[in-house]
């Protein structure tokens, strides 16, 4: 049985809801491991999305037999190349993601971002696609102790936006964000472009694109919490 929700805030995760730049990180990721006689499909990388940075290391530390030497040469080549891509221009903002933000603010909605990337490299991608000045609050991954899939990022942001987390939507596109957001007691959309939607049914509402997501929220004045 459904019931009635209008929410006060929306906490938004970055890569991969409101920039696609899970694709070209997790092909950067697949490139630098067959480079160094690893191989490894997209589908099976996808555990590190959404995650703090350092499960990637944890990840990758049996993959290098635990040589820490040869495991924070492969991360420092891994840091570069995601900076190459910020500075080539490969990284798009996904469709409709300033009118979503445009929207709920004119409508008073606080909004927040929630991103498991650090302050610094947040704030170069935001800046690059103008996305900074729609957030009231922004909390990066290296603010909190405990990454996602706890909730500790979320709840966070509901506290600097002086919202309680029963009265926020969270939007992600891991499941590791899905799981965090629930945990938050919070009501959770997910788009699916990182995940297919089968893998993201977690979410209270599962939307194809942002553009969907936009979509919605121009259509709908009230939103609905499944229990």
């Amino acid at each position: 049985m459904s019931e009635s929700f209008a929410p006060s805030a929306f906490i938004f995760d970055m890569d991969g809801v409101l920039i696609d730049s899970e694709r070209p990180t997790l092909g950067l990721l697949q490139r630098l491991l067959s480079e160094a006689g690893v191989e490894r499909d997209r589908a099976s990388l996808r555990v590190v999305c959404g995650r703090p940075a350092g499960f990637l290391a944890g990840y990758l530390a049996p993959i290098f037999d635990h040589d820490a030497r040869a495991l924070e040469a492969f991360l420092e080549r891994y840091a570069q190349g995601k900076l190459e891509h910020l500075a080539s221009g490969a990284i798009h903002v996904f469709p409709h993601t300033h009118d979503v933000l445009t929207v709920l603010h004119e409508r008073g909605f606080g909004i927040a971002l929630a991103t498991s990337t650090a302050r610094e490299l947040a704030l170069r991608r935001l800046g690059q696609h103008d996305l900074e000045r729609h957030f009231d609050r922004i909390v990066t991954g290296d603010e909190v102790v405990e990454g996602k899939p706890a909730p500790d990022i979320f709840l966070r942001a509901a506290e600097a936006l002086g919202v309680e987390p029963s009265a926020c939507v969270v939007v992600e596109d891991s499941v590791v964000g899905v799981e965090a957001g629930r945990s938050a007691g919070m009501t959770v959309f997910a788009i699916a472009k990182t995940y297919p939607a089968e893998e993201l049914a977690g979410a209270h509402r599962v939307f194809e694109s942002m553009s969907a997501l936009h979509a919605c929220i121009e259509g709908e004045l009230t939103l609905v919490r499944s229990p």
